[in-house]
């Protein structure tokens, strides 16, 4: 994949066709150890194979074996498939390296997760998982967010702020009320009700978290929703109730700490906070593997949440990387920010198929309009595209795409398949990149609403 070159170019192109996001699944990697592959675990990589026309990239020790290799195949996707004993906090930061290095430049080149389970017939149901359209949200932090999506409810996490509820209902905004919990017992039971209720396309937990439980209330509290031998308990003091649920659905422990560590050498993957969601519904969970300290990864609703559904869960994730990769390459964060940066972005990990087709239903107005045209000359392999960006909205907050930072400076958008020879023919933005998988673009200033900015370039596709 390249950066852009800036240069021009004449051909004949023809027909103009609109694109409004990725059109279909391409090339798929399944990464996988010797011995899990040889063994139950082969037919997790059977069905995955057989499911997106995957290849398979076997090593013995170490998936630096194969890098060179997937690298050469260009993948779209990169899944690697682990038993539930892997060590997964060291496992994922090698992934995460792993797919940050498949070409030379410091992009993220995939769509990478781990997929794993209790056993193989757990993982394989998680192969075998239908989309998921998200509807409905609960989230114990930022009620905002329910704004986004059509229906929800929201419990404060904070101690200062306890009573705080708040409820989006359909064709509605989001709004909040007081008169809810005032302890943690009585936190415990009514979220318990509301899980239990299982009505959730999209579960969203923040505050402190372990290996196996969440703790209910941030900073401090003695509410948990906590996992044993793959079944869940809320506790609290008085409060002892078992919890299940079937429905399907993505969980994203967006603020949470270690709640991503399915198996460590202190924790064993039969308690695991992450696992015993995918046993109660979650299709995908996303999680970190070590203890967050910075919120880098709360900036993901500016593509999963805000943009309307164009966006999959998985998808996001990967263009948030992108994004923050862009942060670091050209030196726009430093100090706190840039430590903060490098080190949340590694140990974030999606679990479950990173091909998933899991995307909010559009409740409102995307925050931005994108689209992107392409036109195609007689040589298919050579494309014309030209993208463009108008700002709907502008965020509250300290998040880089709100009011603090003066609006929407620095965006990405995922191109429908990889492109290379990439030359630029004419832009008002500051500066475009296109790193094969994304336009990524700087405005050089905010924009805010009303805001229109462009590209178009040509390219050479990569034939899936």
């Amino acid at each position: 994949m390249t950066r852009m070159i800036l240069a021009g170019l004449v051909v004949v192109f023809g027909l103009v066709a609109s694109v409004s996001a990725v059109e279909s699944v391409g090339r798929y990697a399944i990464v996988v150890g010797s011995d899990v592959a040889a063994g139950p675990w082969g037919e997790v990589v059977r069905a995955l194979e057989g499911k997106h026309k995957g290849e398979v990239f076997v090593y013995g020790r170490s998936p630096e074996e194969v890098r060179k290799e997937v690298g050469a195949y260009q993948p779209r996707y990169v899944c690697f498939v682990c038993k539930p004993t892997e060590n997964f906090p060291e496992f994922a930061l090698k992934a995460n390296a792993f797919c940050r290095s498949l070409d030379d430049d410091p992009y993220v080149d995939a769509i990478w997760g781990i997929l794993t389970g209790f056993d193989e017939q757990h993982a394989l149901e998680l192969v075998r998982a239908e989309p998921v359209r998200i509807r409905r949200a609960f989230t114990k932090t930022l009620g905002t967010w329910l704004d986004w999506v059509p229906e929800g409810n929201y419990v404060t996490e904070w101690t200062r702020d306890r009573g705080e509820l708040g409820e989006k209902s359909a064709g509605e905004p989001f709004s909040i009320t007081s008169g809810g919990p005032t302890s943690d017992a009585e936190d415990a039971r009514y979220v318990h009700g509301l899980l239990s209720d299982d009505s959730y396309d999209l579960i969203i937990g923040s505050g402190h978290g372990g290996h196996h439980n969440w703790m209910l209330m941030y900073p401090r509290g003695d509410g948990y929703l906590t996992a044993r031998d793959g079944q869940f308990t809320m506790t609290a003091p008085g409060v002892e109730m078992p919890f299940s649920a079937t429905r399907p659905k993505v969980y994203w422990a967006v603020g949470n700490c270690l709640t991503g560590v399915v198996n460590s050498g202190r924790n064993n993957y039969t308690d695991s906070y992450a696992l015993t969601w995918m046993k109660n519904g979650a299709k995908q969970y996303l999680g970190a593997v070590q203890s967050t300290w910075y919120e880098l990864n709360w900036n993901m609703a500016d593509w999963f949440l805000k943009q309307g559904g164009r966006w999959t869960f998985s998808e996001s994730l990967f263009l948030l990387r992108q994004w923050s990769t862009y942060l670091l390459d050209e030196e726009l964060v430093s100090g706190r920010d840039r430590l903060g940066t490098e080190f949340t972005d590694g140990i974030f990990v999606l679990y479950g198929d990173p091909a998933l087709e899991a995307r909010v239903e559009q409740a409102r107005e995307p925050a931005l309009t994108e689209t992107l045209e392409v036109q195609e000359a007689e040589d298919q392999d050579l494309v014309r595209m030209t993208y463009r960006v108008k700002v709907n909205y502008v965020g509250e907050g300290n998040k880089r795409t709100a009011e603090a930072y003066d609006g929407w400076r620095i965006f990405c958008y995922l191109l429908p398949y990889q492109v290379t020879d990439v030359k630029v023919e004419t832009t008002d933005f500051s500066k475009v990149v296109v790193p094969g998988e994304t336009i990524l673009w700087d405005a050089g200033t905010g924009l805010n609403v009303g805001d229109e900015r462009f590209v178009t370039f040509t390219a050479r596709r990569l034939r899936n």
